[in-house]
């Protein structure tokens, strides 16, 4: 079956769905809508496909049945239930939206349309997560004792006053652990399972004049007894690659991003060896550690293409609406501890 794509918002992070979209074959981009019709007409051209003067062209176009939006993450609403109720299948950025209010409202919307709605998480793609999962399903570990995110990275200030609504609370909603951490934070609790408690410190420590933080640590507790840490940056320099730590009573693993620093188990298994030996290698990318635009479109090559054969077999995607909602509801409470310097409870 061949699907046909839409893309509404043409800022960067729309040229990688773009990207991997023209990658998979018995699909085609169809068309892009922009409020900046310059924005439009430039990445419509580097696709050879057509910029659509308006959000309800595009939902209404018969060649289109998936829609990506790719639109400020405060403003991901509006473009979605416009999508949803036109009847199309819709894949969402992250974060799904700024507010739980706003993600149920295109939860509750998804399911009454009867359309698949799914929201952008690629880093559960990477081969050395998957495998790094798989060992935890397994019990591999023991007692998972505690489970660390660390995405310590570097933007300078263009990177806020050229793109203003970074830098905007109401467009953003948060700025290291919202617009950069996020992943991570999906990533953790995909790991460790559901997140109970939580207490956090924000601050803006290396930028000026943006209304976001810039750095934030949270201690957390997880509904099995473990304990973890998220620290998550902008303003730091130069930059380190992101980090997880899952550590066990019976073993433990250190990734950084597709690169293994320990993959160490009580019960040594032959696919051990061959795992440390696998994602031993250099890092392929600069995984956005100090330029947003390092990042490769692989990820969102796999989470697209497993979006596709949900739709196609009847069920539902890996990260789904509901499940993109997590992350969310997890910085949310991380942010309201820091903000009334008390723990919040999930």
């Amino acid at each position: 079956m061949k699907h046909g794509f839409g893309i509404i918002g043409a800022g960067g992070i729309a040229e990688v769905h773009a990207s991997a979209i023209d990658t998979i074959m018995d699909v085609s981009l169809v068309g892009v809508y922009d409020l900046d019709p310059v924005r439009a007409v430039t990445l419509a051209r580097q696709y050879k496909c057509r910029a659509f003067g308006s959000i309800e062209e595009l939902c209404n176009d018969s060649k289109i049945d998936i829609v990506c939006v790719c639109t400020p993450s405060g403003e991901h609403l509006e473009p979605s239930l416009a999508v949803i109720n036109a009847g199309k299948n819709c894949i969402i950025e992250k974060p799904l939206e700024i507010s739980l209010s706003r993600c149920d409202r295109i939860i509750n919307a998804g399911i009454q349309n009867g359309v698949t709605v799914a929201g952008i998480f690629p880093i559960r793609y990477s081969r050395v997560n998957i495998d790094l999962k798989a060992a935890i399903d397994e019990g591999r570990f023991g007692n998972l004792v505690m489970g660390d995110a660390y995405i310590k990275w570097h933007r300078n200030p263009e990177y806020y006053s050229e793109v203003r609504w970074r830098s905007v609370m109401e467009l953003s909603g948060g700025g290291a652990l919202m617009s950069q951490g996020i992943h991570s934070v999906d990533l953790l609790q995909w790991f460790m399972g559901k997140l109970e408690a939580v207490s956090a410190f924000c601050g803006l420590l290396g930028h000026k004049n943006i209304e976001v933080e810039d750095s934030v640590v949270a201690s957390l507790r997880f509904s099995n007894s473990a304990l973890g840490v998220i620290e998550a940056s902008t303003a730091i320099n130069p930059g380190f690659y992101r980090r997880m730590e899952i550590l066990g009573t019976r073993g433990s693993v250190i990734t950084e991003e597709e690169n293994v620093a320990v993959w160490k188990f009580d019960e040594e298994k032959d696919d051990d060896r061959k795992i440390r030996e696998k994602y031993s290698g250099e890092h392929r990318s600069g995984g956005g550690v100090s330029d947003p635009k390092a990042i490769s479109d692989v990820g969102h090559l796999r989470q697209i293409l497993d979006i596709i054969k949900s739709i196609d077999n009847g069920h539902l995607p890996a990260i789904d609406s509901i499940e993109a909602r997590k992350a969310v509801e997890i910085v949310l409470a991380i942010y309201e501890s820091a903000r009334k310097n008390k723990v919040v409870y999930l």
